[in-house]
């Protein structure tokens, strides 16, 4: 079946009643022969409260108002996923354009959908998103959701056209981009596929990453993007790599609706993976990594400092293609590290509000140490501060994912947090925390920034 691409079906903006009256008076004066009062109208600018929102393919807005996110404090949590044992991994969360929620175990291949915002789960369902690559994308411009899989020697995607009901495999193509040509060229490495021993190979993956995003806004409008990861075949645990074995973070983006791919230049930073990003408004890209900066091996035991227990960040001004303005996050713990540095996959997503940038980070709120205390920070101001966080659940919390809802759908005004962790053991259950913004700012103070008024 033919995908269609964002150039047949691009995001749409509905135009304005200020714009239809422009367009009814040049006409006018068209027919008048009124030269000059031409280009009178065409220099007068169209006020930016006037424009009505971006659209998605459902035909329902893509941003709205802050208004829904907030008034009174909401807050509940129910479990999706549990069994006796410790094998209850990998969560993964999305929101489909009709407003439906989908959560996925993805050790198991395993699926819910919940069509009511959250208020009940559907049976499971057995998809092929399953181990080692896991990852979600919904494509605003079509409708469909995509899974990308790039361990296995034959890149392929798996793709949902009806909100995640069934799903069909098709294979795609990923293009290195310049950064990984240098690195062939120079490194005589080129990429291999998990399970296969081939020394001098590389790995490109996606896995545990956080959902990708369909850009908003510029001149890649429509472009889909997802973090990944450059992995050198080597036996060390990440943590442990000796030099020329570091892995990165990268992204992958697409600008036909997911049939071909770009591998970007890499995250400015070693011995990061498991990251997540999202558009700001304003069109540029922030990204969250997971750092490596610790240790694995017991034996390289060393004391970590402050920067071996925070989450790097970085930001992209051309759609996703090259990575700037490293930083150490003066606030954001790399959680769950075991008291070895080495962190874990945490939750991110921005808020659909229009013209505004409120991020929502999750993680375990240990700094390097133990899985437990899944805790979520809030960003005013596109991740350069985090001025307020809540804790979600004090026990055993591992890794999680999180979504924002969607504006005239059921989950509207609702953040949904899908997190290990439960009370016999941070792998023995998935639960989906549902909860508004006005909770979050009842939470505790960081010190990094302040809460603006137009929040209050």
């Amino acid at each position: 079946m033919e995908v269609m691409t964002p150039l047949l079906r691009p995001l749409r903006s509905r135009p304005s009643r200020t714009t239809r009256v422009r367009e009814r008076s040049l006409r006018g004066l068209e027919c008048n022969g009124t030269i000059g009062s031409l280009f009178a109208l065409l220099l007068l600018p169209i006020p930016a409260a006037a424009q009505e929102p971006l659209l998605t393919a459902s035909g329902k807005p893509a941003e709205a108002d802050i208004a829904p996110f907030l008034g009174e404090p909401a807050f509940d949590s129910q479990t999706v996923f549990a069994e006796d044992g410790s094998n209850v991994r990998e969560p993964y969360l999305a929101i489909a354009l009709d407003g439906t929620l989908l959560a996925i175990r993805n050790n198991q291949g395993q699926l819910r959908r919940s069509e009511d915002g959250g208020e009940s789960w559907g049976k499971i369902i057995k998809t092929g998103i399953a181990h080692s690559d896991s990852n979600l994308i919904v494509d605003e411009t079509t409708g469909d959701i995509l899974s990308l899989r790039l361990w296995d020697k034959t890149d392929r995607a798996f793709r949902s056209s009806d909100h995640g009901r069934t799903w069909r495999e098709e294979e795609i193509t990923v293009q290195p981009g310049d950064e990984l040509r240098k690195r062939e060229k120079a490194d005589g490495k080129r990429r291999g596929a998990k399970g296969v021993d081939e020394p001098g190979t590389y790995y490109l993956h996606a896995n545990a990453s956080e959902s990708g995003v369909t850009l908003r806004h510029g001149e890649p409008r429509g472009r889909l993007v997802i973090s990944a990861t450059f992995r050198p075949h080597a036996e060390e645990h990440p943590s442990d790599r000796r030099p020329g074995d570091e892995i990165f973070s990268c992204a992958l983006f697409s600008d036909d609706g997911g049939k071909n791919w770009n591998v970007s230049e890499f995250f400015p930073d070693p011995f990061t993976e498991e990251a997540a990003l999202l558009e700001l408004h304003d069109g540029r890209l922030y990204f969250n990594s997971r750092s490596h900066r610790g240790f694995y091996d017991k034996a390289l035991a060393r004391d970590l400092v402050p920067e071996d227990k925070l989450r790097r960040e970085a930001w992209s001004e051309d759609g996703g293609n090259t990575w700037k303005e490293l930083r150490i996050s003066r606030v954001l713990p790399d959680g769950g590290g075991y008291d070895r540095g080495y962190g874990m996959k945490g939750g991110l997503t921005r808020l659909p509000v229009e013209g505004k940038d409120v991020l929502l980070f999750s993680n375990a709120d240990t700094a390097g140490g133990d899985r437990a205390r899944m805790t979520v920070w809030a960003s005013f101001d596109g991740g350069q501060t985090w001025p307020v966080k809540r804790l979600v659940y004090e026990s055993f919390s591992a890794y999680s994912s999180m979504v924002a809802g969607r504006p005239e759908t059921s989950t509207e005004g609702m953040v949904f947090l899908l997190f290990e962790g439960g009370p016999k053991g941070r792998y023995s259950a998935m639960q989906v925390a549902r909860f508004n913004l006005s909770w979050v700012l009842e939470g505790e103070r960081t010190g990094d920034g302040e809460i603006p008024e137009w929040v209050r």
